[in-house]
C-alpha cells in the first residue's frame, strides 16, 4: 500500500497544483537543519501549458521560486504547537535561502487534531508560508487563515486527497 505521502506526491506529479504552481523538481528525505522532510517539491508559479495559455504566462504572470514541503509525522506520537512551529522554522530558513516567494508546508498525523493544534494554525500568519495539517484517519484538516494557507485548501484541494485514503493508505 502506498502512504499518504506517496498519494500526494503522484497526485502533484500529475499537475494537482499546477493552477498555482508548476511543481518540477521533487525529492525525498529532504534534510535542513535539524528537521528532515518526507517530500520537497519546487517549482515556479508560472506554469507550462499550450502555445496560448504559455504566451499568456509569460507576458502576464510573474515566475515566482515556491515550494512544498511535507512531512509525516505519524508514528511519532500526538503532534503539538512546539514540533509545527519547529517545523515552520525550518521552513522559514529554506524559503530565505532559496529566495522563494512562498512555500506551503503539509503536517499529516495519525493523531486526532487538538484544539490547540487548530487554534496554531489558524491562527498562523507568516505572509510567506502556508500550513495545512491533517490527520490522514480522522481526515480532520485544518489551514492556516492567509493567502498561501487558503489556497491549499481550494487550490491543492488537500481534503479531498485524504477522503480516497484509508488509515493512511491509498486504495
Amino acid at each position: 500500500m502506498r502512504s499518504a505521502v506517496d498519494v500526494l506526491e503522484w497526485e502533484l506529479i500529475r499537475g494537482r497544483a499546477r493552477w498555482v504552481a508548476d511543481l518540477t523538481e521533487f525529492f525525498r528525505d529532504y534534510k535542513v537543519m535539524d528537521a528532515t522532510f518526507n517530500l520537497y517539491a519546487r517549482g515556479k508559479t508560472r506554469n507550462r501549458g499550450l502555445f496560448l495559455s504559455r504566451f499568456f504566462a509569460s507576458t502576464v504572470l510573474p515566475n515566482y521560486a515556491v515550494s512544498l514541503l511535507c512531512v509525516d509525522e505519524s508514528r511519532k506520537g500526538a503532534l503539538t504547537t512546539d514540533k509545527i512551529r519547529q517545523r515552520a522554522d525550518a521552513v522559514i530558513g529554506i524559503i530565505e535561502a532559496d529566495d522563494l516567494k512562498w512555500a506551503w508546508l503539509i503536517i499529516l498525523t495519525d493523531f486526532r487534531l487538538t484544539p490547540t493544534v487548530v487554534s496554531f494554525v489558524e491562527r498562523y500568519d507568516r505572509r510567506e508560508l502556508g500550513i495545512g495539517v491533517a490527520s490522514v484517519t480522522s481526515k480532520q484538516a485544518v489551514f492556516s487563515n492567509n493567502q498561501v494557507g487558503r489556497s491549499i485548501r481550494s487550490r491543492l484541494r488537500l481534503e479531498k486527497l485524504l477522503g480516497g485514503l484509508t488509515n493512511g493508505e491509498a486504495n
